[in-house]
């Protein structure tokens, strides 16, 4: 635990200390009852949602008045509790039904009796007859639009004698419904009582670094936040209640509002705040407070987490941590880059790597380079020394800033945990707009999107390369053991080449903001078009060459990690129980309520065992799906691939959602990452990525006859299993035994690796769910302020 469990506050003592003394029955009964709170408040001006009718009786609920309503409206028990008998009404459909913000749909006859159920107190607290309260639908204000994807977020300020003790952001998801009920797995934010930033995430009480489907929230700092603390000490104030829980939502036109009053808070608040609640109440139980200006100083004094305002207002010093974020401005650009700091040296320094690549300078004989810099929002020039080594000796990666760039800063070498990287959030770009891309700008880019993947699309080489005769092939290839070469027939092309490669040449790209995506996409395109004229001629010599100039080639190093990998294959333990088909497609019902996706599972005859097209998980209808291995399934094809296509599929741009140059190579590293989250070297699909890049290898330095039998060797006699490989290995060849090899395979050992590297330095899987991108044009998105716009719309795996 991060407490003694003897200071967490428990029922009992919360309603024998706190609540049976502290709160006297007068304030109870106007707690319990929504209407007379509401008419007290709005009595002494606190702000409260806008009532629009009352059912009392029963004769007042008539389907034909129902009819008549007119969405986005509320309805509640007036004596609820929780989220029960809540419905947020937000349109009608063409049949005349409510739709609530779940999707849920209700007739006005289903409407009339939930209005019964209401009446009837079958949502009361006590379990007497009740009242319908229908009030008018909040709107949440676009400063923190970010957190309502799904419903509508409410703080909930928990306040002692007249002080603010504690704060948590209830933040609706898809799991809950739209309903922000903690019970009902919304998620929720600490918020830090002396900032008003969200800092620890909470997801079914425990914390998480991202919420599902919206991402990482901490740092965003909730607007006017001293309005609504005054808010809820003004009701404690008005009301007499010594232990109070105030509900308060941000409305676009009336905020901060009252949502409800609670003289019974629930006590999972201290999860979220990773603080008991027994000592912040003991801390306040004789205060004395006087005057607003008083408790301000206290709950800023006493709980908040953020002391870094209190350093700098002694020391006129910001606090920086042993990473921060560096903003670098350079030829027009803004980069933003962890830095290392050190207080053990005073110099500076930055990797030749970084200064050449990313910065594109020409290094030359310099040995320094000065950039303007930003830190925590300090602008300074920075003198650095490029090395390829610090001083201890350990290799430069991107900078490190010493003791002589940090005189405006003190250093706590505390301020971040050890898996903790600095937080760069600015509210103005998650809600702001795209400047960078100006509508001529954007008009131009969706002209050549439109125009390139005109060609593209038809480009479809896994299709073109996937044998029409696989099953006739397969059985005399194991009838004949490997005694037998192939002969693979394809299907026709039903486009001319020649005519595509000079609409290709006709297409100019200009230089503009993201004109580099399109640029390297006209390239692949034309390796395309070389690659499928190689294979009409059946030039293996040319195939090869061009598979790899699309796929990318073997690296030994790579190479090398394979081989000794799969060297300890004796460590598989093999699983004793498979799926059927409809184990799988019951299997993916579960995933599709998670994400809130219809995609389909389908039998076929592929090379692949397993491969998404389109909205379509194709299964190859001759293997077999092991039990414990189809978690890991899931991580691969709709966890990696298929939630990139649909963060793609919101974007105007067709090069987003599945066309950019390479994407295959990341969307491939993702999903090997996802995958390998599921299973261990003790399963057998652990080893399969190394295998093949193994035997890609082999193939080109070895004939055809070597290679068939090098797979029979390994796999044991296995000649179903040895012709799934080299139909792998030898794609769109007629003739198998001749030289050469389809390249695809080397993409997933190549960027995993390639991926975990990413990871280890940036940490944030959420980064690469921006559409279907390569892992190198991350950064143009971002330089491009193309990235935070619409960061807020991606869906990523709610495992990660």
């Amino acid at each position: 635990m991060f407490f003694k469990s003897h200071w967490l506050l428990g029922q009992n003592a919360r309603n024998l200390s706190y609540i049976k003394w502290g709160n006297f029955k007068l304030a109870k009964r106007l707690a319990d009852s929504k209407l007379t709170t509401k008419k007290y408040l709005a009595k002494h001006k606190v702000s409260v949602p806008e009532t629009l009718q009352i059912i009392a009786k029963h004769s007042e609920i008539e389907v034909e008045k129902i009819k008549l309503f007119i969405p986005p409206f509320v309805i509640k028990p007036n004596n609820g509790y929780g989220w029960k008998g809540i419905l947020i009404i937000d349109e009608i459909n063409i049949e005349g039904s409510f739709v609530t913000n779940s999707g849920d749909v209700y007739t006005p006859e289903k409407l009339a009796e939930h209005f019964t159920y209401v009446l009837d107190g079958f949502y009361s607290l006590s379990g007497w007859r009740d009242k319908v309260i229908i009030e008018k639908k909040i709107v949440l204000t676009k400063e923190i639009e970010l957190l309502w994807k799904y419903g509508l977020p409410d703080i909930r300020i928990v306040a002692y004698n007249m002080v603010p003790v504690m704060a948590m952001i209830r933040i609706p998801t898809a799991e809950s419904g739209g309903k922000a009920n903690i019970h009902g797995w919304a998620c929720a934010a600490w918020i830090d009582i002396g900032s008003g930033r969200l800092t620890y995430i909470s997801s079914k009480w425990k914390s998480v670094k991202s919420i599902p489907g919206i991402g990482d929230v901490r740092g965003i700092i909730v607007p006017d936040w001293d309005k609504v603390l005054s808010l809820a000490v003004k009701v404690q104030s008005v009301t007499g209640i010594k232990f109070l829980g105030c509900d308060i939502v941000l409305d676009e036109e009336f905020w901060p509002l009252l949502l409800e009053i609670n003289v019974r808070p629930g006590l999972e608040i201290q999860n979220v705040n990773l603080a008991p609640l027994k000592t912040r109440l003991d801390k306040v139980e004789w205060v004395d407070v006087s005057s607003v200006e008083k408790w301000v100083r206290i709950w800023r004094d006493l709980f908040s987490g953020d002391i870094e305002d209190k350093i700098k207002s002694l020391s006129g010093k910001k606090v920086a941590g042993q990473r921060e974020y560096l903003k670098i401005f350079h030829d027009e650009k803004v980069l933003n880059y962890i830095a290392d700091i050190r207080i053990s040296t005073g110099d500076s320094f930055i990797s030749s790597s970084f200064v050449e690549e990313i910065l594109k300078i020409e290094i030359g004989e310099k040995t320094r380079i000065k950039l303007e810099c930003e830190i925590l929002g300090i602008k300074k020039n920075i003198s650095f020394k490029i090395n390829e080594t610090w001083n201890d000796g350990t290799v430069v990666e991107n900078m490190r800033l010493g003791t002589n760039a940090l005189k405006w800063f003190l250093v706590d070498p505390f301020k971040y945990k050890k898996w903790e990287n600095p937080i760069l959030v600015d509210l103005n770009e998650l809600k702001g707009k795209n400047v960078a891309i100006s509508k001529t700008h954007e008009s131009q880019l969706l002209a050549l999107d439109e125009a390139l993947m005109k060609i593209d699309k038809k480009l479809l080489i896994l299709k073109y390369v996937t044998p029409t005769n696989i099953d006739s092939e397969r059985q005399k290839f194991i009838e004949k053991s490997w005694d037998y070469v192939p002969k693979f027939e394809y299907r026709e092309i039903p486009f001319d080449i020649e005519e595509l490669e000079h609409n290709l040449r006709l297409i100019e790209i200009p230089d503009i903001p993201l004109s580099q995506l399109y640029d390297k996409k006209q390239q692949e395109i034309y390796n395309k078009l070389q690659f499928l004229k190689a294979f009409l001629a059946q030039n293996t010599s040319d195939m090869t060459l061009y598979s790899k100039k699309i796929f990318w080639d073997i690296i030994e190093e790579n190479f090398a990690t394979a081989k000794d990998i799969i060297s300890d294959r004796d460590k598989i333990v093999l699983e004793q129980e498979f799926l059927s088909y409809e184990d799988i497609k019951n299997y993916m019902k579960k995933f599709n309520h998670i994400y809130g996706i219809k995609l389909k599972i389908l039998q076929a005859d592929t090379t692949a065992r397993f491969t998404m097209k389109w909205d379509t998980l194709v299964f190859r209808k001759w293997s077999t799906v092991w039990k414990r291995e189809m978690r890991s399934i899931i991580a691969h094809e709709v966890e990696g691939h298929y939630l990139r296509k649909i963060n793609g599929r919101k974007s105007p741009f067709s090069i987003m959602s599945r066309w950019a140059a390479r994407y295959i190579e990341t969307d491939e590293g993702i999903a090997i990452y996802n995958q390998n989250r599921f299973i261990t070297a003790q399963d057998k699909k652990y080893y399969s990525i190394y295998e093949r890049y193994y035997f890609t290898g082999y193939a080109l330095k070895h004939s055809y006859r070597r290679l068939i039998k090098h797979l029979a060797e390994f796999y044991d006699d296995d000649y179903e299993r040895v012709f799934a490989y080299m139909l792998r290995l030898k794609r769109g060849f007629s003739d198998p035994s001749r030289e050469g090899a389809f390249m695809k395979d080397v993409v997933y050992v190549n960027w995993y690796l390639s991926v975990e590297a990413y990871l280890d330095i940036w940490w944030s899987l959420e980064d690469l769910y921006i559409w279907k991108l390569h892992l190198d044009d991350i950064h143009t998105i971002k330089e491009h302020n193309f990235f935070t716009k619409h960061k807020k719309d991606l869906v990523i795996p709610f495992s990660a």
